[in-house]
């Protein structure tokens, strides 16, 4: 009995505790990839806002780099003009230039070259200030792209070269030097061209504020050029200035991110998802009406680039926890939570165990009090209530289908013989051992009741007069076997008597009782006459 009522409440607990854990993660994982999600909501509105507003100013921080360097590219060009253009003595320019570099600290490099290629002019600055060029230092620069282009421009047009590193004498200086150059032709009171002015600017500068703007990224904010060449990458150094070097220039932002380079270029601004992350970008112009009407220029446009914009991109890797906030999908959701919750699992999975291990011994101890109003404790047969309820619904079931019912009235012969000279111990085992053999030997469908003592009913169900005598004919030499085999101090025996239901309109419960428990008596007449209990 125990250790069924162990497997029973083992099985309990582990069927209640499979549910209670299923039906509380379920709810838990629900609300929580809800709120997730509106969170997400939210949190992608305010990620988007923020890099928005991070580009922005980036375009605000190169556009106001740019054009105070273009008020100063236009100031050189205006002040040469009015004291030297059409003078061989550069002594007084030469002066100011050194003073206005010295003030700035910004440029690498002031130059005027004239229109056949030739520096004629040069200020260069470093950390102990600026100097002039010797004359014997002056080089022939006809052939630069810079120079070519900025020859063909209109009066107060700026040319913008692309950002590069500073080249001399055909190797790039070392160490690396980020530079911009910015010119403009200069003419003659005859209208004629007489050269170029050049400021070369320190993009460092530029370039530093650049990331500055970007440290409250949630990414990794990156500037490109428009071939899709890293001109900035704080996350790794060695992919910028590729376009540079003749072994390096198939890295690119291009080549390595292909898709997202065809998203980016396809606009001026947006902003996107894809395997690799989710990215926002815009381009940098510097062809905005500020220059322009900074420039007075009468052409259409008052800056010609080198090459297209500058192109900056906000990028928020899928391992970044901000790339995980902008899915609002459920799909992407339940897995966040399911993989950042285990300890929360973990423990409804305990708190289910608790409550099924309370409701599996609630359960039993119902099931227990049930048990015994029901069954006689000593013997497990039903007692006299319970069996007879559960016979008045058979009898009435039959009543209606003419079934077969048949009712063996018993009595334990000797009982107050064993439990006078044996004890009462003795005499319960008797008692039980009985039961034991009747359940052995009768069907699933039958049952047997205590009616109290020595006294017990066994219902054969389905079962007439005749097939019930069959079946306790087995019990009956069941008996006589442990009798005859079990070293017991005292004799099995048992007086009975079978009555079968007839289903007449007159016919009672206890009167076919009553009828069987004539027939035990008979019985048991004739087997007292030599029967003693104990050997």
């Amino acid at each position: 009995m125990i250790t069924k009522e162990l497997m029973k409440l083992k099985k309990g607990i582990i069927l209640h505790g499979i549910c209670i854990f299923i039906a509380a993660s379920f709810i838990y994982l629900v609300i929580a990839v809800v709120l997730q999600i509106k969170t997400n909501e939210l949190k992608k509105s305010e990620i988007i806002r923020n890099e928005e507003i991070l580009l922005n100013a980036e375009q605000d921080v190169i556009s106001y780099r740019v054009d105070r360097v273009v008020s100063d590219v236009l100031y050189i060009a205006d002040s040469f003009e009015a004291h030297s253009v059409d003078s061989s003595d550069f002594t007084n320019i030469e002066k100011e230039w050194i003073s206005f570099s010295n003030r700035k600290r910004i440029y690498d490099q002031i130059r005027f070259i004239d229109v056949d290629g030739n520096e004629r002019i040069r200020i260069n600055y470093s950390e102990k200030g600026a100097t002039e060029v010797g004359k014997g230092q002056l080089q022939n620069k006809k052939d630069s792209y810079y120079f070519t282009a900025s020859t063909g421009l209109k009066k107060d047009q700026i040319y913008i070269s692309k950002l590069d590193l500073n080249v001399d004498n055909d190797k790039i200086e070392q160490p690396s030097l980020p530079t911009i150059r910015f010119a403009t032709p200069v003419f003659g009171q005859d209208g004629k061209i007489k050269g170029v002015v050049i400021l070369n600017y320190y993009a460092n500068y530029v370039l530093r504020q650049f990331e500055d703007v970007s440290l409250p990224s949630y990414g990794n904010m990156i500037l490109l050029n428009s071939n899709g060449y890293w001109l900035f990458n704080k996350q790794d150094r060695d992919k910028e200035w590729t376009f540079m070097y003749d072994d390096k220039k198939n890295v690119s932002f291009k080549n390595e991110f292909s898709k997202e380079w065809n998203l980016i270029t396809s606009g001026s601004k947006g902003s996107f998802n894809t395997e690799n992350g989710y990215y926002s970008y815009s381009n940098i112009s510097f062809n905005d009406n500020k220059l322009a009407d900074k420039t007075k220029s009468t052409t259409n446009e008052a800056t010609v680039l080198d090459e297209g914009n500058w192109i900056a991109v906000s990028y928020i890797p899928k391992s970044r926890e901000a790339q995980l906030m902008i899915f609002t999908d459920v799909y992407t959701n339940t897995k966040y939570i399911l993989k950042n919750n285990i300890p929360i699992f973990i423990f409804i999975a305990i708190l289910a165990a608790v409550i099924a291990l309370l409701m599996a011994i609630n359960k039993l101890s119902k099931e227990r009090i049930k048990y015994f109003s029901e069954y006689d404790s000593m013997t497990g047969a039903l007692n006299r209530r319970a069996g007879f309820e559960i016979l008045n619904k058979i009898y009435q079931d039959f009543a209606r289908d003419k079934g077969a019912i048949s009712i063996c009235f018993c009595d334990i012969n000797g009982l107050k013989e064993v439990n006078d000279n044996l004890g009462h111990v003795t005499g319960d085992e008797l008692i039980s051992s009985i039961v034991s053999v009747i359940k052995k030997h009768i069907r699933e469908s039958d049952f047997i009741i205590r009616l109290g003592g020595d006294e017990f009913l066994i219902i054969f169900v389905n079962s007439d007069i005749e097939q019930s005598e069959r079946i306790w004919s087995r019990i009956n030499d069941e008996f006589t076997r442990i009798n005859q085999e079990d070293n017991r101090k005292y004799i099995i025996s048992i007086s009975h008597g079978i009555e079968e239901f007839k289903f007449n309109s007159n016919e009672y419960i206890d009167e076919i009782i009553n009828s069987a428990d004539s027939k035990m008596y008979n019985e048991k007449r004739i087997i007292k006459r030599n029967f003693k209990a104990i050997k």
